[in-house]
């Protein structure tokens, strides 16, 4: 195996850490993973190590606030207002042509949570950079609450500022996930019914942390976006998708939002696009109790979409 890892400089010259797996042959295809919120790519072993032992290469970088790429302590948990989320998806971008001019094989953009909606983003504005695209962990269009919470981020950010971590919108966007599992043992019950990936969560330092009122209003302004009719009506009718949650996912407003956008690519004509909703999964499915089943599931997709 071949690994690399440091930072490389993005198109307005920010800094992002990079990381690069490669198989000892030649690459079947590449998998560009895009992670999820208030986590960090060495999250992904086990995935990473699936995806390689199958032939595939990998390409994973820490979002800005997030993991290795944060420099500065204040800088966890923060996009900068009104760019942020834009800039987000063009580091998404960046990789891709990345890896583009590195290799010639297959290029899958694989995104979960937050870097799910990151990459449908990624996609509507540069389809004919993949091959293929894998949705993990998304949600549909939050209307209303969505509008509100973008509403009271920006009032949030302008009485406390921009780089103040903010409970109150922490609160607001996840505050009720847990409710569906009670009796709680965590804060965190939503994310996995496997106590011990869930322990691995919280004891991770770089992961479970609350973030700035800018990033929150990014957040919302960026899920919003992604979900409108004329944004879907951008992705490539041509290029495969694959969309999988957990049935008990609560970002996926248990598998409602996730049925939302497999539908939507539907009416927007794209041809090949798939859904599976694992019974009893939560909101990490690559971090569940059947993940083995789920690796090799992507895997199978992935085979089968090498062209």
């Amino acid at each position: 195996m071949n690994r690399q890892e440091g930072f490389v400089m993005t198109s307005d010259e920010s800094e992002i850490y990079l990381r690069q797996w490669l198989p000892k042959n030649e690459p079947r295809g590449i998998v560009q993973i895009a992670h999820g919120m208030a986590e960090h790519v060495g999250a992904y072993t086990e995935c990473i190590e699936a995806l390689l032992k199958a032939g595939y290469g990998v390409y994973a970088y820490d979002h800005r606030g997030h993991g290795k790429t944060v420099q500065q302590e204040e800088d966890y948990g923060h996009f900068e207002p009104n760019v942020g989320w834009d800039q987000a998806v063009s580091d998404v971008i960046f990789v891709s042509e990345l890896i583009r001019k590195k290799h010639t094989c297959p290029l899958f953009l694989l995104g979960h949570s937050m870097g799910s909606f990151l990459s449908r983003r990624a996609v509507q504005l540069r389809g004919e950079l993949y091959n293929g695209l894998l949705i993990s962990g998304t949600g549909g269009n939050p209307g209303l609450l969505g509008v509100i919470g973008h509403k009271v981020a920006t009032i949030e950010m302008k009485l406390r500022g921009a780089k103040m971590k903010s409970p109150m919108l922490n609160f607001l966007s996840f505050g009720n996930f847990n409710s569906h599992f009670k009796p709680n043992r965590t804060k965190f019950d939503w994310l996995s019914s496997d106590t011990k990936q869930v322990d691995r969560y919280i004891e991770d330092s770089l992961c479970g942390f609350i973030c700035t009122t800018s990033f929150y209003r990014e957040l919302f302004n960026g899920v919003l976006m992604v979900n409108k009719l004329e944004a879907y009506k951008k992705t490539p009718k041509e290029l495969p998708i694959h969309i999988f949650s957990g049935d008990r996912d609560p970002v996926g407003n248990m598998g409602k939002g996730v049925q939302e956008v497999y539908e939507m690519y539907k009416k927007c004509g794209v041809k090949d696009v798939t859904i599976r909703l694992y019974e009893n999964g939560r909101h990490e499915m690559f971090h569940e109790v059947n993940r083995q089943e789920v690796f090799q599931d992507v895997i199978s997709w992935l085979d089968e979409h090498v062209v």
